[in-house]
């Protein structure tokens, strides 16, 4: 004991370790994931107060990266969703976390809890770590010197419960899913990321248009990728016009497929991308800096090297590849050409594992710093006193901004995907492991007391709440059920929620898009309402 209280740091990467251990147990489905290294904390400090020494700056380092890779990461969908129509579920969305503190205020004056209190049940009942940043920060002293309860104690109190009613409504809602006829309103993707098929047509109809026309003819989502033209088998490119007899490769969700095919002509037994003698294909990364932010269309693979694009692998979705595609570094391209092409595109490209595991440091360094700065800018309010957005705060938006542009001259402001979760991970692990051996001390003394009861007492009252109202808000928004089910996941910003509901409908891109389109803005409001609630 006597080691890890003379070594914070080796303390620190324990609790992270164990924490880790502890959130990859999976009951139903369902795994306490980062916030499980808060716990370890908490215990391995309660259990020895002398443990708890950990220094602030680590929780503060912590909290910056998670957030400002969060932001990095949801720019580009954030904006996106926006466009499509997303602003009344924005407001929505407001209205609800405004009510969720007032309601918290209304209990803390039933249940006779102080500010600390207050703002620890806000922040656990919706899971938000950076609301827990700031009501620590704000408190202050307050703190320190026993004049207010931790805020910590009444968010490990609400956390499980928080994350526990959200999965619910989740699962309701998608349960409801399975229930409706109704189809997705336009203003939700429908191209599916994980059922994309590809079959072989031959034409029969003489009345087609070219390629770059053909594929949103139908009102359909399709990519294609060889034709055969009289036994010769070439690229389909955009200005490619098929001819009856043609065969020819096409990509979408099966649905789409076989509509196209009884269009167009019939199913051909022959699959064109099994004959890899005149035209091949390979997954090709993006690790080229100089291309984070353009559109797929701006590289003219098909002009300079008679190659072309058909699918996009982002993470874990495979989705079909699009002109208008902005590009990102670590996307994988399914690219299909001569073989000599595919090597001129690689080496454009980038293709290098080396390079996707790396940051643009200075550009990285130099956006935090935005944020950071952003972050200490005092907002006047209407009635007197300030708001700051902090380390929560500040470096969300420098990265939805930053994340958005990609690029500015030589600086690169985005982040290969394989590092940006990575940095994620570590920041929140860190964050919490480290929240929770400060506060162990604190929390052992108010959980077993009358306030740690109430405080209980009203994390049950508000998360049931809060969940029944997502789903009611979702419902006045007429969200279908599977956006329904991301955007509730982004009200709680909790990522366990997403992952139950991208599971649970086999990666539907619908749910990305909710969640995507609601979580920086969960997560400001959040910032700002804790504030009034201190």
């Amino acid at each position: 004991m006597g080691v890890l209280i003379d070594n914070p740091l080796l303390l620190l990467f324990v609790v992270v370790g164990a924490g880790a251990a502890l959130g990859s147990i999976r009951v139903r489905g369902i795994s306490l994931g980062p916030a499980a290294a808060l716990f370890v904390g908490l215990a391995a400090s309660a259990y020895d107060e002398r443990l708890a020494n950990t220094p602030a700056i680590v929780t503060q380092i912590g909290l910056a990266l998670f957030i400002y890779t969060v932001g990095l990461a949801s720019g580009p969908s954030f904006l996106a969703e926006l466009r499509r129509g997303g602003v009344r579920v924005l407001v929505g969305v407001t209205v609800l976390l405004s009510a969720v503190a007032a309601a918290v205020a209304g209990l803390g004056v039933v249940f006779d809890l102080d500010a600390g209190a207050r703002s620890g049940l806000f922040a656990g009942s919706l899971t938000n770590t950076p609301a827990l940043s700031a009501a620590i920060e704000g408190l202050g002293t307050k703190v320190a010197d026993g004049t207010v309860t931790d805020p910590v104690v009444g968010y490990s109190l609400a956390y499980p419960l928080g994350v526990l009613t959200m999965l619910l409504a989740a699962h309701w809602s998608l349960h409801r899913a399975r229930h409706v006829t109704d189809q997705p309103s336009p203003d939700v993707p429908t191209q599916q990321a994980v059922a994309a098929t590809s079959a072989t047509v031959l034409v029969h109809r003489d009345d087609l248009p070219p390629l770059g026309e053909l594929r949103h003819w139908l009102g359909l989502n399709l990519a294609f990728s060889r034709v055969e033209h009289e036994g010769r088998v070439r690229i389909a490119t955009t200005d490619t016009q098929l001819v009856p007899g043609d065969r020819c490769t096409l990509i979408g969700a099966p649905d789409d497929v076989d509509h196209f095919i009884s269009w167009a002509g019939a199913r051909s037994n022959r699959h064109l991308a099994l004959d890899r003698t005149q035209i091949d294909f390979r997954r090709i990364s993006v690790s080229n800096r100089a291309l984070a932010g353009r559109h797929l269309a701006s590289l003219e693979l098909e002009a300079h090297f008679g190659a072309t694009v058909t699918r996009v692998r982002r993470g874990d979705a495979d989705v079909l590849a699009d002109g208008a595609m902005v590009l990102r570094l670590g996307d994988r391209l399914r690219v299909v050409g001569p073989p000599e092409g595919l090597a001129k595109v690689a080496s454009l490209l980038g293709d290098s594992d080396r390079s996707l595991g790396e940051v643009d440091a200075m550009g990285f360094a130099m956006g935090l710093s935005f944020g950071l700065l952003i972050g200490l800018i005092a907002v006047p309010l209407p009635g007197g006193g300030t708001i700051e957005l902090g380390v929560g705060g500040g470096p969300l938006i420098a990265g939805l901004v930053l994340g958005t542009l990609s690029r500015t001259g030589p600086v690169t402001w985005q982040v290969p995907h394989a590092a940006n979760l990575t940095l994620r991970q570590l920041g929140i692990l860190v964050f919490l492991g480290a929240v929770g051996i400060r506060s162990g001390g604190t929390f052992a003394d108010a959980a077993g007391t009358a306030v740690g009861a109430r405080v209980a007492l009203a994390a049950l009252c508000v998360t049931v709440a809060l969940a029944l109202a997502s789903l009611l808000v979702t419902r006045l928004l007429q969200s279908d059920p599977v956006s329904a089910a991301g955007q509730i996941a982004g009200i709680e910003t909790q990522p366990a929620v997403h992952a139950y509901a991208a599971e649970a409908t086999k990666g539907d891109p619908r749910v990305d898009a909710g969640y995507a389109l609601v979580l920086p803005l969960a997560m400001i409001v959040k910032l700002i309402l804790v504030q009034v609630l201190i």
